[in-house]
């Protein structure tokens, strides 16, 4: 009888790694899955960024019981034995199609580079194929690090799909493509009639044109706060670019009647947003914004006599009414995870719907009190009674469509359904 087995230990983890025995949370796991010696012999490793990896080292017949008990996405790095005979080596399948190790990087040991050439590795997803016959200590450390990194190039976050067009924004893409505007659309800003322009048009144009700066800081928190993956990163670059069109687009017009617009409103708007504490509310605080937005567009639109401004306010509006769908798009697909980023969600509705006894709420008057652009968005509600009211309608029907709630229709509401989850 081996002393584990005197001491009480299960027979079946004799066979195992002492890293698996006695996990070692501070950690990372690497795992030399070969029959040829370790590269310098050492399993604790440190990396030259400080970070340690304790490398198990397992024996090819034994990969399938050591991987049967490894945690979830434990591994780190693995390095293989290539196969005999130009073959898939097994344990190489083994880590593949276990939904686990989906992100664990590994390489293969060998000289052979026939799969990579030809391409019969597949999908199997192999870094680099090293030579292990010289494969040294240092070598072996370089091989980890590189690992390591493109490890944590692929993040956590469970929305990121197996094949890249499976991505949200690959459903996306093509609707927006097929209905953002040109240049040529607006018209002609020669021929602009400065005697149509009431001076109260001419004051709103100047603050919706400094409004739309702040979509800057905006897109600056999203690719902050989405780090982690492609898909609302690469939609909020799409967004971005259509929002800085806004400003462009109505400072050119003002341009065509004489009137500049300092500088200064688009260095207000350079500070970022505060972080959100969840992304699913993040992106309820945009559905609301681009909804109200869009509608006031609407209502601008509808009254301006001057053509040029009618068609610039109704592309404009437009814009922001594909925007909230969109940033709906995604708010689902994070709602649709767990129930923590619906709440939250709901919750940041309720906090930009509930409360208007100082006047509408935005993002760009909101969170720069230094700036004038809060001016623009009360002067459009004062002077239009019941047009952030339709907003708002518009908003609960996308709310109601995120929680399945027909009920769904008022603040109240709102409360009701936030307590039930509470």
């Amino acid at each position: 009888m081996s002393a584990l087995a005197a001491s009480g230990v299960p027979a079946i983890a004799q066979t195992l790694p002492p890293s698996l025995m006695t996990p070692t949370a501070e950690r990372l796991r690497a795992a030399w899955l070969s029959s040829r010696p370790l590269p310098g012999g050492t399993t604790d490793v440190t990396l030259p960024d400080g970070t340690r990896l304790l490398v198990d080292v397992v024996t090819p017949d034994s990969a399938r019981e050591y991987l049967t008990r490894m945690g979830e996405d434990a591994l780190v790095v693995a390095f293989l034995d290539e196969a005999a005979d130009g073959q898939v080596p097994a344990p190489l399948r083994l880590l593949r199609d276990d939904p686990r190790f989906e992100r664990v990087r590994i390489f293969l040991l060998g000289k052979d580079t026939r799969f990579l050439a030809a391409g019969g590795l597949g999908d199997l997803d192999v870094e680099a194929v090293l030579d292990a016959g010289e494969l040294s200590a240092p070598g072996f450390t370089r091989a980890l690090e590189q690992g390591l990194r493109a490890h944590r190039a692929l993040g956590a976050n469970p929305l990121i799909p197996r094949f890249y067009l499976d991505a949200t924004f690959n459903k996306v893409f093509d609707w927006f493509e097929n209905t953002r505007w040109t240049w040529a659309d607006l018209g002609d800003f020669s021929k602009v009639d400065r005697s149509l322009l009431t001076d109260e048009e001419i004051d709103l144009l100047k603050e919706s044109a400094i409004i739309e700066f702040g979509t800057l800081p905006g897109a600056h928190n999203f690719l902050r706060e989405w780090g982690d993956e492609y898909s609302f990163s690469s939609w909020a670059l799409s967004w971005g670019a259509e929002e800085s069109r806004h400003s462009l687009v109505q400072c050119r017009y003002l341009e065509a009647l004489g009137i500049s617009v300092p500088a200064k409103h688009a260095m207000y708007k350079r500070e970022p947003y505060p972080m959100g504490q969840d992304k699913a509310g993040t992106l309820m605080m945009n559905i609301i914004s681009e909804a109200r937005a869009a509608e006031y567009y609407k209502t601008l639109a509808a009254q301006t006599r001057e053509p040029v401004l009618r068609n610039i306010w109704t592309v404009l509006g437009r814009d922001e009414g594909r925007h909230a769908r969109a940033f709906l798009v995604f708010c689902k697909e994070l709602c649709a995870l767990n129930r923590e980023h619906l709440q939250a969600a709901l919750k940041m509705a309720y906090v930009w719907l509930a409360d208007r006894s100082d006047g509408v709420k935005h993002p760009a008057g909101h969170f720069y009190p230094h700036s004038t652009s809060a001016t623009g968005l009360k002067q459009v509600e004062k002077q239009n009674e019941g047009v952030t009211d339709r907003a708002d309608a518009r908003v609960f029907a996308m709310l109601r469509g995120l929680t399945n709630d027909e009920g769904l229709r008022t603040v109240r509401d709102l409360k009701r359904t936030l307590r039930e989850m509470a």
